[in-house]
């Protein structure tokens, strides 16, 4: 069984694990740390994903119907009505779920991750590629992201600090606010999340991608976990060829798949083909 079937069948164990599990806390009206509910959690947890780790092919005409992507919107949208609910009752109740809350809705994220994978798999596995390349940014890329990961931990740590100066003096009524209670409750966890982002891309700002071009549109694999991304073409905005890089553009403007032109034999016949689906354009960030 490959390594992917395993963290298949554990990622969607443990989101529908845990559903279960909030689900049993709330009939049986206790809280999430009594031996039923977790039973009830780890026991579907290990039969959901044996299942689907055993039977992989299952995750295709789930996402086929979009069953997932439904799954998870509702499961989010749950989340945020729970947290707006409870803020009527003061930052003490949202606190009491706010950890819960969010660690269900990463579960439930990394799920949708790895069930898109496997599709994406079976999808295009199948399919004769136009093109495909390996490779990361240039290095002068690489040095100004680094500068961007500092800049984003400076500010993200200077940002409480320059709160505590300003709001008193200038929007003191805001301190009342269960806004601003709420705000304080998970500004660790913001903090904790950009600081995270900013020394994993300083340690590794290179990211390199394979990226496969399809008829359909282009499917980009990340270098390290295997990770595969399909986009479709209304979705790619265009591409450029620098004297250093091929930047393929995408309408989030932090989302570039950059590659040093060092990795192409044939740079024109990877632009002639690209030139086929999507417009060439001129907008190269850092």
């Amino acid at each position: 069984m490959p390594s992917l079937d395993y963290k298949l069948g554990l990622s969607v164990g443990s989101y529908v694990g845990l559903l279960v599990a909030f689900g049993t806390a709330l009939v049986l009206d206790t809280g999430l740390s009594e031996p039923t509910v977790q039973a009830a959690g780890i026991l579907t947890c290990l039969f959901v994903g044996s299942v689907f780790a055993r039977r992989p092919a299952l995750a295709t005409p789930v996402l086929r119907y979009h069953v997932l992507s439904v799954s998870l919107t509702a499961h989010i949208g749950g989340i945020l009505v729970l947290l707006a609910l409870n803020s009527r009752d003061g930052a003490t109740a949202v606190e009491s779920l706010l950890f819960p809350l969010i660690f269900s809705a990463g579960a439930g994220l990394f799920a949708f991750i790895f069930v898109r994978d496997r599709h994406v798999e079976a999808t295009f596995g199948g399919r004769t590629a136009r093109v495909s390349w390996y490779g990361g940014p240039h290095p002068r890329t690489i040095r100004r992201l680094r500068i961007v990961a500092v800049l984003a931990a400076v500010t993200v740590i200077s940002a409480p600090f320059v709160s505590f100066l300003v709001v008193p003096h200038w929007a003191g009524w805001l301190e009342s606010t269960r806004l601003w209670a709420l705000l304080g409750d998970i500004a660790p966890t913001i903090i904790g999340s950009v600081l995270g982002a900013s020394v994993g891309l300083f340690l590794s700002p290179d990211r390199e991608k394979r990226f496969t071009v399809y008829d359909d549109g282009v499917v980009v694999q990340n270098g390290a976990s295997g990770f595969r991304i399909p986009l479709a073409w209304w979705y790619v905005r265009g591409y450029e060829l620098t004297d250093r890089e091929l930047v393929v553009h995408t309408w989030f403007p932090l989302q570039a798949f950059r590659f040093d032109r060092v990795h192409f034999e044939q740079p024109d016949r990877v632009v002639d083909i690209l030139a086929e689906y999507v417009p060439e354009r001129g907008t190269t960030r850092l």
